[in-house]
C-alpha cells in the first residue's frame, strides 16, 4: 500500500480539549482514549496513519500495552486535539501554552507600549 507524504496532508487545526474532560482522566491511556475519542476516526483508520499492528492498537486501548510514545505527537495531529499534552500538563502543575498566542501577546503588548508612549 502506497503512503502519502506527511507534508501533503492536510492537517487540521490542534484544538485543546474540554478541561472537564481532561480532569476526569485518571492516567494517561485515559487522556490518549479521550483523545481518540473526540476525534471521530475509528481504530483502524489511526492504525494504518499510525503504523500501529490492529492487534497491538487493541491491547493499547484495553491497558494491556503500551502506546509507543514516539507516537504521541502524531496522534495528537491526527486527532486534532492535545488532550494527552494536557494530561500531562495537569498531573505535572503546569499549563499549556500555544506558541503562536505568545507571539501575538508580545506584539500587542509591544503596540500598546508604543501607544503609551506616544500619548
Amino acid at each position: 500500500m502506497q503512503r502519502e507524504m506527511p507534508f501533503l496532508l492536510q492537517v487540521k487545526d490542534m484544538d485543546n480539549a474540554p478541561d472537564e474532560l481532561i480532569k476526569k482522566c485518571r492516567h494517561g491511556l485515559d487522556a490518549i482514549r479521550l483523545c481518540i475519542q473526540l476525534s471521530g476516526h475509528t481504530h483502524e483508520f489511526l492504525c494504518d496513519e499510525l503504523n500501529i499492528d490492529k492487534g497491538h492498537f487493541s491491547r493499547i486501548m484495553q491497558g494491556k500495552a503500551w502506546f509507543p510514545d514516539t507516537k504521541r505527537i502524531e496522534l495528537m495531529n491526527l486527532c486534532g486535539n492535545r488532550a494527552p499534552a494536557q494530561f500531562d500538563a495537569l498531573m505535572t502543575g503546569c499549563e499549556l501554552v500555544e506558541l503562536s498566542k505568545d507571539a501575538k501577546i508580545r506584539e500587542l503588548e509591544a503596540q500598546l507600549a508604543a501607544l503609551r508612549t506616544a500619548a
